[in-house]
């Protein structure tokens, strides 16, 4: 087994939207650069490891550019992400605990 990956700042939350209003997010070490997408990309292929076990591929996720309406990148950082933030509802689930909170996975992102 390989040892973990360390969650480094910055990180970045990459979202995806789709044209019917869906999304998608995933976390990233680098921003998107834009010069990467050009007229004639038409796909995004998105690779998920896993942080406790880097050489396992967790998720391929193929997209269709012609269906998403953006893609962007947003720094947040570590403290950020093990903050509580209490979900509302009647159904909220109680808190995690800031390690909870943490990725489990770190995408790369391709355009083709």
């Amino acid at each position: 087994m390989s040892e973990s990956l360390d969650l480094k700042e910055p990180l970045f939350k990459l979202v995806v939207r789709f044209s019917n209003g869906e999304t998608i997010n995933h976390f990233v070490s680098h921003q998107i650069d834009p010069s990467l997408i050009r007229p004639e990309t038409r796909y995004a292929v998105i690779s998920s490891v896993s942080v406790q076990n880097p050489a396992e591929c967790t998720d391929i996720t193929v997209i269709n550019l012609r269906d998403v309406t953006f893609i962007k990148t947003e720094s947040v950082t570590v403290e950020q992400l093990t903050t509580e933030k209490r979900k509302a509802g009647i159904f909220a689930t109680g808190g995690l605990s800031g390690e909870e909170k943490l990725p489990k996975s770190l995408a790369q992102v391709k355009f083709v």
